[in-house]
């Protein structure tokens, strides 16, 4: 893989790169047939878990990128010292992944959401995208109990080159660090909840509103009790204009 920055945010190495480049290098990565990659995609609330929990810090800490989800870490990395000015969203990951993947040699599976949303997403990206190779999909169980059958049911399909594990934050980054050394993956990228949207469980915001970096606020709207996990956004905002001071006086 290329020698790609990474910008310190609150403890954080956060990738400094755009959308395309990020998509390249997760291809890179995926067709590593010796390696168990991981990818994160960052927001300002995982920076924040990462700096009170030690053990989720050591799992970001190991992920080969951590994409620059959230408006507010790709302001916090500019801040600091970061170039690249795009997000890397879970949704647009997913789909453009997708895309790419249709027209290569590259197989993907789908793990997580609820009931049978995997099942839809890879309906979906399978109709949308002709020859694309998915291997699994499947609503499976984030939990340690649940992890022999599912590894075995993940190695029973031959080797899925990108996993897309959508358990939300800190339950599927706790999930791919236990589990990717025992699989048959090139890589797996946490996802988060990309698969309610790609399957129109929830309606993502329109684009003009993610343009301006306010689609926390669309999610926030339509999910009231999303405030309760937004209420370290104000604090993550202190520490970055603190981390700027110190670094530059």
């Amino acid at each position: 893989m290329q020698n790609i920055a990474k910008v310190d945010v609150l403890g954080v190495k956060i990738s400094d790169l755009d959308e395309e480049t990020a998509i390249s290098e997760v291809l890179r990565l995926a067709k590593d047939k010796k390696g168990h990659h991981m990818v994160a995609t960052v927001n300002s609330e995982f920076v924040m878990l990462a700096r009170r929990n030690r053990d989720f810090l050591r799992v970001i800490s190991a992920c080969d990128l951590n994409l620059p989800d959230g408006a507010g870490v790709v302001l916090a990395k500019l801040i600091l010292g970061g170039k690249a000015q795009s997000r890397v969203t879970g949704v647009d990951l997913v789909e453009k992944l997708c895309a790419r993947c249709a027209k290569e040699v590259v197989t993907v599976g789908f793990l997580g959401g609820f009931h049978s949303v995997a099942k839809e997403v890879s309906k979906r990206q399978k109709a949308k995208f002709g020859g694309l190779k998915v291997r699994f999909a499947a609503a499976g169980d984030p939990t340690m109990g649940y992890d022999l059958k599912l590894k075995r049911a993940i190695s029973a399909r031959g080797r899925v080159d990108i996993l897309f594990v959508a358990y939300g934050m800190g339950r599927q980054e706790f999930w791919i660090d236990r589990n990717i050394k025992h699989l048959n993956v090139g890589v797996a990228i946490g996802v988060g909840g990309a698969f309610d949207y790609i399957s129109s469980v929830k309606m993502r915001a329109p684009r003009f509103v993610q343009n301006i970096g306010m689609e926390w606020l669309w999610r926030l709207a339509a999910e009231p009790t999303r405030i309760w996990r937004m209420r370290v956004l104000p604090l993550f905002a202190v520490l970055v204009v603190w981390q700027f001071v110190r670094q530059k006086f």
